[in-house]
């Protein structure tokens, strides 16, 4: 491993004489710039100081002793994963004879077979006194089906080394909690793919009831905008790879469970919901540095993607036609901001969506709506007003219909000679009214729903979006 720390210090010999804090410092006075950097950085640094001093004997490594907190978890039934068990007390670790996961996979396989729970143990990060906790993986850690099942720990990160694959792959699970610290991937793989396949004790294939907790996933392009630690200069030419979070619903359902993920960075596609997946409640604070932050469904399979709640800060950081959320499903509720995506891809409605409800705190580089029956609503806490386009008048006896996320107020600015004029709801219904039109007069239009005139000589209209 520390062949893979010297490419890491030859890749960047700025490093060596340049203080951590003087560079933070030395970064533009911009609260979430700031932020962001922060993040990667520390995030870069524990991964590259653990590889360096992972291969160095324990009494040159200064690493608290795990004995006081295993023997506590030991006394509450806790299978122990320590990060040199089990030569330090830990039931697993790096030292489990034939380990290609650092002793997870082999814990995960212990307790599903004892039904016993599982902790984690970690540390923080200091530098100057000791290192971070890194458990590494040579190849995919597959966590069984469970029911029941509770995983603890404290705070570390999980390597998945191999440039093929994904991270870690969960299988059905009922009625369970899982504590994870930071998953970082190199690969175009997932750093967490949830994909229930196998039938469990009540005979179904499902990931259900559940509560799942995640410090970070870093995906195959890193954290950094150049793509190197330390590098923040945007490289277009970078490759943004792989999957943060997949929830896959193509073989079980995924159903009624809550995540919370505080940070996804460096993916293809940050979230992504595919197959069974209804009735989640995602809270995902930061999703940042990817080409898709958010995707419910796909072209092929959408339908099912439906009734979730989702919290979401979204930002591209200024890569090349980044998208925040890009939307197939239905009926999800969704509350979202965005930032440096590029132009009109805040959302995303993609042909299939429809009934989709979007609270948004901002969305400053617009939506684009592909939508077959433009339903999606989305309420904003600005709202656009007479900045909104206004669509020419159709042809006498042609109905229009109201494209925008938004409800409409169409207002007649000159009324014409008007027979008769018809709205239509988006369940078919219709009203048709015998009469003209009035100057200053409003006409409200839902998504979705239909305007129709009648006339012998035109009218002019005025919309406006209304809350």
């Amino acid at each position: 491993m520390c062949m893979i720390f010297h490419v890491f210090m030859r890749s960047r010999p700025h490093i060596e004489n340049r203080p951590v804090m003087r560079m933070i410092d030395s970064f533009p006075d911009d609260c979430s710039s700031r932020l962001r950097f922060r993040t990667t950085l520390f995030l870069e640094l524990g991964t590259a100081f653990v590889i360096c001093t992972s291969n160095l004997p324990a009494e040159e490594r200064h690493v608290p002793s795990q004995n006081v907190e295993v023997n506590r978890m030991h006394q509450v039934g806790y299978l122990v994963v320590t990060p040199r068990g089990p030569q330090d007390g830990g039931d697993f670790g790096p030292h489990t004879p034939g380990t290609r996961t650092s002793g997870l996979q082999e814990a995960f396989d212990r307790a599903k077979v004892t039904t016993q729970d599982v902790f984690i143990a970690g540390g923080n990060l200091t530098f100057d006194e000791n290192q971070g906790v890194v458990y590494f993986l040579q190849e995919t850690l597959r966590i069984p089906w469970m029911q029941d099942f509770r995983l603890d720990g404290g705070e570390y990160v999980i390597q998945y080394v191999p440039e093929k694959g994904d991270a870690i792959v969960m299988d059905s699970q009922m009625s369970c909690h899982y504590k994870f610290g930071i998953i970082s991937c190199n690969s175009d793989g997932a750093a967490l793919h949830i994909q229930p396949s196998a039938a469990g004790p009540d005979r179904f294939q499902v990931f259900t009831t559940t509560s799942i907790h995640i410090n970070a996933l870093v995906g195959g392009g890193g954290s950094w905008k150049g793509g190197e630690a330390f590098d923040n200069e945007l490289d277009p030419e970078h490759d943004w790879r792989g999957t943060g979070l997949w929830l896959d619903g193509t073989q079980g359902s995924l159903n009624d469970n809550r995540i919370t993920v505080m940070e996804v960075v460096g993916c293809r596609t940050a979230l992504l919901l595919a197959g069974r997946c209804s009735n989640n409640w995602i809270d995902a604070p930061f999703l940042h540095l990817s080409r898709t932050h958010l995707q419910l469904g796909t072209p092929d399979d959408h339908a099912h993607v439906t009734n979730n709640r989702i919290r979401a800060a979204m930002d591209g950081q200024g890569i090349a036609d980044a998208i925040g959320a890009r939307i197939y499903g239905t009926e999800n509720l969704l509350e979202l901001s965005a930032a440096q995506t590029s132009p009109g891809h805040d959302l995303v409605f993609e042909k299939p969506s429809h009934d989709n409800l979007v609270i948004a705190g901002r969305l400053p580089n617009g939506v684009t709506n592909h939508a077959d029956h433009p339903t999606d609503r989305i309420i904003t806490a600005r709202s656009k007003g007479f900045s909104i386009t206004t669509p020419p008048l159709p042809q006498s006896g042609q109905a229009l219909t109201n494209r925008q996320n938004t409800s409409i107020e169409i207002m007649i600015t000159q009324p014409g000679t008007v027979t008769t004029w018809t709205l239509g709801d988006i369940e078919g219904n219709v009203q048709t009214f015998d009469g003209p039109l009035d100057p200053g007069q409003s006409i409200r239009l839902a998504p979705g729903e239909t305007i129709q005139l009648e006339y012998t000589k035109a009218p002019l209209w005025r919309w406006r979006s209304a809350p």
